[in-house]
Protein backbone atom coordinates (compact mmCIF):
# COMPACT_ATOMS: atom_id res chain seq x y z
CA UNK A 1 0.00 0.00 0.00
CA UNK A 2 1.46 3.32 -1.08
CA UNK A 3 0.82 6.05 1.50
CA UNK A 4 1.13 9.84 1.65
CA UNK A 5 0.71 12.30 4.52
CA UNK A 6 -0.34 15.88 3.86
CA UNK A 7 -0.01 18.73 6.35
CA UNK A 8 -0.29 22.49 5.96
CA UNK A 9 2.30 25.17 6.54
CA UNK A 10 1.15 26.37 9.98
CA UNK A 11 1.37 22.90 11.51
CA UNK A 12 4.17 22.40 14.04
CA UNK A 13 3.82 18.60 14.09
CA UNK A 14 5.46 16.33 11.53
CA UNK A 15 8.38 17.20 9.22
CA UNK A 16 8.85 20.78 8.17
CA UNK A 17 9.42 19.80 4.55
CA UNK A 18 7.83 17.82 1.77
CA UNK A 19 9.94 14.70 1.53
CA UNK A 20 9.67 11.28 -0.08
CA UNK A 21 10.33 8.19 2.03
CA UNK A 22 13.08 6.98 -0.30
CA UNK A 23 14.98 10.27 -0.20
CA UNK A 24 16.44 10.09 3.32
CA UNK A 25 17.69 7.52 5.84
CA UNK A 26 15.18 7.00 8.66
CA UNK A 27 16.90 9.07 11.33
CA UNK A 28 17.66 11.94 8.94
CA UNK A 29 13.97 11.85 8.09
CA UNK A 30 13.24 12.31 11.81
CA UNK A 31 15.64 15.25 11.98
CA UNK A 32 13.09 17.23 9.98
CA UNK A 33 10.83 17.08 13.07
CA UNK A 34 11.80 20.02 15.35
CA UNK A 35 9.35 19.00 18.11
CA UNK A 36 7.41 15.88 19.11
CA UNK A 37 7.93 12.77 16.98
CA UNK A 38 4.23 12.55 16.12
CA UNK A 39 3.64 9.96 13.36
CA UNK A 40 7.31 9.06 12.84
CA UNK A 41 6.60 5.42 13.69
CA UNK A 42 3.56 5.48 11.45
CA UNK A 43 5.78 6.89 8.70
CA UNK A 44 8.36 4.10 9.06
CA UNK A 45 5.72 1.37 9.29
CA UNK A 46 3.94 2.52 6.13
CA UNK A 47 7.06 3.95 4.44
CA UNK A 48 5.00 7.04 3.76
CA UNK A 49 5.81 10.20 1.82
CA UNK A 50 5.07 13.63 3.27
CA UNK A 51 3.77 16.75 1.56
CA UNK A 52 3.55 20.21 3.12
CA UNK A 53 1.02 22.44 1.38
CA UNK A 54 0.29 26.17 1.76
CA UNK A 55 -2.07 27.05 4.60
CA UNK A 56 -5.61 25.95 3.69
CA UNK A 57 -7.68 26.16 6.88
CA UNK A 58 -7.15 27.99 10.17
CA UNK A 59 -8.24 25.30 12.62
CA UNK A 60 -8.59 25.69 16.38
CA UNK A 61 -5.20 24.01 16.64
CA UNK A 62 -3.69 26.53 14.19
CA UNK A 63 -4.89 29.45 16.30
CA UNK A 64 -3.68 27.90 19.56
CA UNK A 65 -0.27 26.71 18.41
CA UNK A 66 0.71 29.32 15.84
CA UNK A 67 -1.46 32.35 15.15
CA UNK A 68 -1.84 33.54 18.75
CA UNK A 69 1.88 33.03 19.43
CA UNK A 70 3.88 36.14 18.41
CA UNK A 71 6.32 35.39 15.60
CA UNK A 72 5.39 31.70 15.29
CA UNK A 73 3.90 31.96 11.78
CA UNK A 74 7.02 33.79 10.62
CA UNK A 75 9.25 31.01 11.98
CA UNK A 76 7.26 28.29 10.22
CA UNK A 77 7.27 30.19 6.93
CA UNK A 78 11.00 30.86 7.27
CA UNK A 79 12.13 27.29 7.95
CA UNK A 80 9.62 25.08 6.14
CA UNK A 81 11.01 23.78 2.86
CA UNK A 82 9.62 22.29 -0.35
CA UNK A 83 6.05 23.51 0.09
CA UNK A 84 3.89 21.77 -2.53
CA UNK A 85 0.95 23.56 -4.18
CA UNK A 86 -2.28 21.62 -3.68
CA UNK A 87 -2.78 21.36 -7.44
CA UNK A 88 0.55 19.49 -7.67
CA UNK A 89 -0.30 16.82 -5.12
CA UNK A 90 -0.13 13.40 -6.89
CA UNK A 91 -3.12 12.03 -4.97
CA UNK A 92 -3.95 9.36 -7.53
CA UNK A 93 -0.46 7.88 -7.16
CA UNK A 94 -1.34 6.64 -3.66
CA UNK A 95 -3.58 3.98 -2.22
CA UNK A 96 -4.02 5.93 1.02
CA UNK A 97 -3.75 9.66 1.76
CA UNK A 98 -3.86 10.90 5.36
CA UNK A 99 -4.02 14.59 6.22
CA UNK A 100 -3.37 16.40 9.48
CA UNK A 101 -6.80 17.93 10.07
CA UNK A 102 -9.47 18.14 7.32
CA UNK A 103 -7.53 20.59 5.18
CA UNK A 104 -8.27 19.33 1.65
CA UNK A 105 -11.45 19.00 -0.38
CA UNK A 106 -10.92 15.45 -1.60
CA UNK A 107 -11.95 14.44 -5.14
CA UNK A 108 -15.03 12.22 -5.28
CA UNK A 109 -14.04 9.98 -8.18
CA UNK A 110 -10.82 8.30 -7.09
CA UNK A 111 -9.60 4.86 -6.13
CA UNK A 112 -7.49 6.45 -3.39
CA UNK A 113 -8.67 6.06 0.20
CA UNK A 114 -8.83 9.56 1.73
CA UNK A 115 -8.61 10.01 5.51
CA UNK A 116 -7.53 12.42 8.21
CA UNK A 117 -6.57 12.73 11.86
CA UNK A 118 -7.55 15.71 14.01
CA UNK A 119 -4.31 16.83 15.61
CA UNK A 120 -6.07 17.93 18.81
CA UNK A 121 -9.14 16.21 20.21
CA UNK A 122 -10.42 19.48 21.66
CA UNK A 123 -10.76 21.00 18.17
CA UNK A 124 -14.48 21.53 17.42
CA UNK A 125 -14.03 19.59 14.17
CA UNK A 126 -13.32 16.44 16.14
CA UNK A 127 -16.90 16.13 17.41
CA UNK A 128 -18.31 17.02 14.00
CA UNK A 129 -16.10 14.39 12.36
CA UNK A 130 -17.37 11.68 14.70
CA UNK A 131 -20.79 12.19 13.12
CA UNK A 132 -19.47 12.13 9.55
CA UNK A 133 -16.06 12.78 7.92
CA UNK A 134 -15.64 16.26 6.51
CA UNK A 135 -14.66 17.43 3.03
CA UNK A 136 -15.41 14.22 1.11
CA UNK A 137 -13.03 12.10 3.20
CA UNK A 138 -13.69 8.38 3.38
CA UNK A 139 -12.44 7.99 6.95
CA UNK A 140 -12.04 10.11 10.03
CA UNK A 141 -9.31 8.42 12.07
CA UNK A 142 -10.42 9.01 15.66
CA UNK A 143 -7.25 8.73 17.74
CA UNK A 144 -9.23 9.04 20.98
CA UNK A 145 -10.69 5.59 20.21
CA UNK A 146 -14.26 6.87 20.62
CA UNK A 147 -15.68 5.82 17.24
CA UNK A 148 -16.80 2.44 15.80
CA UNK A 149 -14.05 -0.17 15.82
CA UNK A 150 -14.69 -1.63 12.36
CA UNK A 151 -15.55 -0.61 8.82
CA UNK A 152 -19.31 -0.55 8.27
CA UNK A 153 -19.97 1.76 5.37
CA UNK A 154 -17.88 4.55 3.90
CA UNK A 155 -17.67 7.40 4.67
CA UNK A 156 -17.41 6.95 8.44
CA UNK A 157 -15.43 7.70 11.59
CA UNK A 158 -13.42 4.79 12.95
CA UNK A 159 -11.33 4.29 16.10
CA UNK A 160 -7.73 4.40 14.97
CA UNK A 161 -4.61 4.78 17.14
CA UNK A 162 -1.36 6.41 16.16
CA UNK A 163 0.46 3.44 14.62
CA UNK A 164 3.68 2.14 16.15
CA UNK A 165 6.83 0.56 14.76
CA UNK A 166 8.86 -0.79 17.70
CA UNK A 167 11.19 -2.62 15.33
CA UNK A 168 12.34 0.63 13.70
CA UNK A 169 12.33 2.63 16.94
CA UNK A 170 14.49 0.14 18.84
CA UNK A 171 16.85 -0.27 15.91
CA UNK A 172 17.66 3.45 16.08
CA UNK A 173 17.31 4.34 19.75
CA UNK A 174 17.63 1.26 21.97
CA UNK A 175 20.48 1.84 24.48
CA UNK A 176 23.23 -0.64 25.25
CA UNK A 177 22.09 -0.59 28.87
CA UNK A 178 19.10 0.91 30.68
CA UNK A 179 19.25 2.95 33.86
CA UNK A 180 17.34 1.79 36.93
CA UNK A 181 15.21 4.93 36.71
CA UNK A 182 11.70 6.00 35.77
CA UNK A 183 10.76 8.61 33.16
CA UNK A 184 7.87 10.81 34.27
CA UNK A 185 5.62 12.35 31.65
CA UNK A 186 5.72 16.14 31.91
CA UNK A 187 2.00 16.14 32.72
CA UNK A 188 2.72 14.01 35.78
CA UNK A 189 5.20 16.59 36.99
CA UNK A 190 2.69 19.35 36.23
CA UNK A 191 0.05 17.50 38.27
CA UNK A 192 2.42 17.16 41.22
CA UNK A 193 3.72 20.74 41.02
CA UNK A 194 2.34 23.56 43.12
CA UNK A 195 1.24 25.71 40.16
CA UNK A 196 -1.75 24.75 38.00
CA UNK A 197 0.36 24.62 34.83
CA UNK A 198 3.40 23.01 36.40
CA UNK A 199 5.74 25.27 34.41
CA UNK A 200 7.56 26.75 37.41
CA UNK A 201 11.10 25.39 37.52
CA UNK A 202 11.26 25.36 41.31
CA UNK A 203 7.85 23.72 41.65
CA UNK A 204 8.78 21.06 39.12
CA UNK A 205 12.09 20.32 40.85
CA UNK A 206 10.31 20.00 44.20
CA UNK A 207 7.76 17.62 42.65
CA UNK A 208 10.53 15.48 41.19
CA UNK A 209 12.29 15.30 44.57
CA UNK A 210 9.08 14.16 46.26
CA UNK A 211 8.45 11.55 43.58
CA UNK A 212 11.99 10.19 43.82
CA UNK A 213 11.64 9.85 47.58
CA UNK A 214 8.29 8.10 47.28
CA UNK A 215 9.37 5.66 44.56
CA UNK A 216 12.93 5.29 45.91
CA UNK A 217 14.47 5.60 42.48
CA UNK A 218 15.79 8.35 40.17
CA UNK A 219 13.15 10.23 38.15
CA UNK A 220 13.94 11.61 34.70
CA UNK A 221 11.69 14.05 32.88
CA UNK A 222 11.61 16.77 30.28
CA UNK A 223 9.89 20.09 30.67
CA UNK A 224 7.92 21.57 27.79
CA UNK A 225 9.04 25.08 28.76
CA UNK A 226 8.68 27.63 27.19
CA UNK A 227 5.34 26.14 26.20
CA UNK A 228 3.61 23.16 24.68
CA UNK A 229 4.58 24.21 21.16
CA UNK A 230 8.20 25.22 20.75
CA UNK A 231 8.82 28.55 19.05
CA UNK A 232 12.59 28.81 18.85
CA UNK A 233 14.40 30.51 16.00
CA UNK A 234 16.08 28.45 14.67
CA UNK A 235 13.92 25.42 15.54
CA UNK A 236 15.35 22.53 17.57
CA UNK A 237 16.24 20.28 14.64
CA UNK A 238 16.75 16.73 15.85
CA UNK A 239 14.99 17.42 19.15
CA UNK A 240 12.56 14.54 18.64
CA UNK A 241 15.46 12.11 18.16
CA UNK A 242 17.19 13.45 21.28
CA UNK A 243 14.00 12.95 23.30
CA UNK A 244 13.65 9.34 22.16
CA UNK A 245 17.27 8.58 23.05
CA UNK A 246 16.80 10.01 26.54
CA UNK A 247 13.53 8.15 27.08
CA UNK A 248 14.98 4.85 25.86
CA UNK A 249 17.68 4.91 28.54
CA UNK A 250 15.12 4.65 31.35
CA UNK A 251 13.89 1.24 32.47
CA UNK A 252 10.41 2.44 33.49
CA UNK A 253 7.89 5.02 32.31
CA UNK A 254 5.23 6.85 34.30
CA UNK A 255 2.24 8.37 32.50
CA UNK A 256 -0.22 9.14 35.31
CA UNK A 257 -1.75 12.48 36.22
CA UNK A 258 -2.65 13.93 32.83
CA UNK A 259 -5.99 15.68 32.70
CA UNK A 260 -7.12 14.58 29.24
CA UNK A 261 -6.10 13.00 25.99
CA UNK A 262 -5.61 9.40 24.98
CA UNK A 263 -2.16 8.93 26.55
CA UNK A 264 -0.07 8.59 23.40
CA UNK A 265 3.21 9.32 25.23
CA UNK A 266 3.01 5.95 26.95
CA UNK A 267 2.95 4.24 23.56
CA UNK A 268 6.26 5.95 22.68
CA UNK A 269 7.79 4.40 25.80
CA UNK A 270 6.29 0.97 25.13
CA UNK A 271 7.70 1.01 21.60
CA UNK A 272 11.12 1.68 23.11
CA UNK A 273 10.73 -1.26 25.49
CA UNK A 274 10.23 0.68 28.74
CA UNK A 275 8.00 -0.89 31.41
CA UNK A 276 4.99 1.43 31.43
CA UNK A 277 2.79 2.47 34.35
CA UNK A 278 -0.46 4.04 33.20
CA UNK A 279 -3.95 4.85 34.40
CA UNK A 280 -7.27 3.18 33.86
CA UNK A 281 -9.13 6.09 32.23
CA UNK A 282 -6.75 6.58 29.27
CA UNK A 283 -7.56 4.65 26.06
CA UNK A 284 -3.96 3.91 25.04
CA UNK A 285 -3.05 2.84 28.57
CA UNK A 286 -5.86 0.31 28.68
CA UNK A 287 -4.70 -1.13 25.36
CA UNK A 288 -1.05 -1.42 26.35
CA UNK A 289 -0.51 -1.70 30.11
CA UNK A 290 -0.09 -4.98 31.91
CA UNK A 291 -2.70 -5.35 34.71
CA UNK A 292 0.03 -4.96 37.33
CA UNK A 293 0.94 -1.57 35.84
CA UNK A 294 -2.53 -0.10 35.30
CA UNK A 295 -3.25 2.27 38.18
CA UNK A 296 -6.44 3.88 39.42
CA UNK A 297 -4.56 7.07 40.35
CA UNK A 298 -1.19 8.32 41.58
CA UNK A 299 -1.87 6.97 45.07
CA UNK A 300 -1.86 3.48 43.58
CA UNK A 301 1.53 3.92 41.93
CA UNK A 302 4.15 3.30 44.71
CA UNK A 303 2.82 -0.14 45.60
CA UNK A 304 2.69 -1.25 41.98
CA UNK A 305 6.20 0.04 41.22
CA UNK A 306 7.60 -1.76 44.25
CA UNK A 307 5.89 -5.02 43.29
CA UNK A 308 7.17 -4.92 39.71
CA UNK A 309 10.74 -4.02 40.68
CA UNK A 310 10.85 -6.95 43.10
CA UNK A 311 10.41 -9.58 40.36
CA UNK A 312 12.56 -9.94 37.23
CA UNK A 313 10.15 -12.61 35.98
CA UNK A 314 7.28 -10.16 36.26
CA UNK A 315 9.28 -7.51 34.39
CA UNK A 316 9.89 -9.93 31.54
CA UNK A 317 6.21 -10.84 31.50
CA UNK A 318 5.25 -7.15 31.32
CA UNK A 319 7.57 -6.47 28.39
CA UNK A 320 6.21 -9.48 26.51
CA UNK A 321 2.65 -8.32 27.25
CA UNK A 322 3.37 -4.81 25.95
CA UNK A 323 5.00 -6.13 22.77
CA UNK A 324 2.04 -8.39 22.07
CA UNK A 325 -0.41 -5.51 22.60
CA UNK A 326 1.63 -3.21 20.38
CA UNK A 327 1.55 -5.80 17.61
CA UNK A 328 -2.18 -6.41 17.95
CA UNK A 329 -3.65 -2.97 18.65
CA UNK A 330 -1.13 -0.65 17.00
CA UNK A 331 -0.02 -2.66 13.95
CA UNK A 332 -2.08 -5.69 12.89
CA UNK A 333 -5.63 -4.56 13.65
CA UNK A 334 -5.38 -1.00 12.26
CA UNK A 335 -3.55 -2.14 9.12
CA UNK A 336 -6.22 -4.75 8.50
CA UNK A 337 -8.84 -2.04 8.99
CA UNK A 338 -7.19 0.18 6.35
CA UNK A 339 -6.98 -2.74 3.94
CA UNK A 340 -10.67 -3.46 4.48
CA UNK A 341 -11.62 0.19 3.92
CA UNK A 342 -9.55 0.41 0.74
CA UNK A 343 -11.07 -2.79 -0.60
CA UNK A 344 -14.56 -1.57 0.31
CA UNK A 345 -14.09 1.70 -1.56
CA UNK A 346 -12.69 0.03 -4.66
CA UNK A 347 -15.38 -2.64 -4.62
CA UNK A 348 -18.06 0.04 -4.45
CA UNK A 349 -16.48 1.99 -7.31
CA UNK A 350 -16.14 -1.11 -9.46
CA UNK A 351 -19.84 -1.82 -8.96
CA UNK A 352 -20.81 1.48 -10.59
CA UNK A 353 -18.14 1.42 -13.31
CA UNK A 354 -18.29 -0.63 -16.54
CA UNK A 355 -15.03 -2.29 -15.55
CA UNK A 356 -12.82 -2.34 -12.51
CA UNK A 357 -9.99 0.17 -12.72
CA UNK A 358 -6.75 -1.35 -14.08
CA UNK A 359 -4.54 -2.88 -11.42
CA UNK A 360 -7.29 -3.12 -8.79
CA UNK A 361 -7.90 -6.58 -7.37
CA UNK A 362 -11.29 -8.02 -6.38
CA UNK A 363 -12.36 -7.28 -2.81
CA UNK A 364 -11.20 -10.42 -1.02
CA UNK A 365 -7.83 -10.59 -2.75
CA UNK A 366 -7.26 -6.83 -2.44
CA UNK A 367 -8.01 -6.83 1.29
CA UNK A 368 -5.69 -9.80 1.89
CA UNK A 369 -2.82 -8.51 -0.25
CA UNK A 370 -3.03 -4.99 1.17
CA UNK A 371 -2.93 -6.29 4.73
CA UNK A 372 0.08 -8.47 3.95
CA UNK A 373 1.87 -5.60 2.23
CA UNK A 374 1.41 -3.29 5.19
CA UNK A 375 2.10 -5.70 8.05
CA UNK A 376 5.55 -6.16 9.51
CA UNK A 377 6.24 -8.31 12.55
CA UNK A 378 7.31 -6.48 15.68
CA UNK A 379 10.22 -7.79 17.79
Amino acid sequence: MKVAFVKQLFDTFGPWSSVRWAQLPHEEFLNLWPGKAVHWELTTLLQADWFVVPQQVHTDYTYDSVLKQPGRATILAKYTRNVTPVRDLPLDDYDLVITHDPILEFPRNSNTLFSYFLIEHWDRRYRASLRRPLRNADLFLAHMMDAPASIRTLPQAVSFPYLRDPQALRAHFAPAEREEAIWADWRTIACLSAGPSGDSVSAAEAAVQRLQKTLQMPVAFRSFSPGLYHGEDPPRWGDAADFLRQLARQKYYLGLGRGGGAGQGLADAASLGCICFGEQDKPYHRLLCHPECLCGDLQDLPTRVKRVRASRDLEQEIRAWQDAKLQLHFIDAPLALLADALASKRRRRSAVAPQMAPGVEPHSRQSESAAKAMTRTAP
